[in-house]
């Protein structure tokens, strides 16, 4: 006797590979989300680093040498910085940035250095680092 057709434990055993293969494909779309979100932080990170270094810039202009540059212009500098970019979490870009542990410090007296500190889903620490220096314009007319 020929069978026609298609018996139920072939429709189960389809159905069980194609199940395993959508839960591959939702795999695969979770890792690709969490890497679009990691590339979005690291490029927001690096506009709050720059915005950081505008406000060293201003510094520069306001004492006319990167040697003449005090520590509490750059702290105050470095508070208004984190205040800025650590309001209203709601909305902010950089709702994972540790702004505890992130700062704006003066390596030497034209060397900076912009550390923020990022927390991961997986409950590490990811640190971006931005050095940059500042032309020593001390005897310059």
């Amino acid at each position: 006797m020929k069978q026609r057709g298609v018996s139920l434990v072939e429709v189960l055993i389809a159905l069980t590979v194609l199940a395993f293969g959508l839960l591959g494909v939702a795999a695969m779309q979770i890792k690709a989300l969490q890497g679009a979100t990691e590339g979005s932080q690291h490029s927001v990170a690096g506009v709050a680093a720059m915005d950081a270094q505008e406000r060293v810039w201003y510094l520069l202009s306001s004492y006319q040498s990167c040697d003449a540059i005090e520590a509490s212009a750059v702290s105050a500098q470095e508070s208004a910085w984190k205040s800025h970019w650590s309001s209203d979490e709601s909305v902010n870009p950089l709702r994972q940035a540790n702004w505890q542990r992130s700062e704006l410090r003066q390596e030497d007296s034209c060397e900076f250095t912009i550390l923020i500190v990022m927390n991961r889903s997986n409950g590490e620490e990811e640190t971006y680092r931005y050095r940059f220096l500042l032309p020593n314009t001390a005897g310059s007319s």
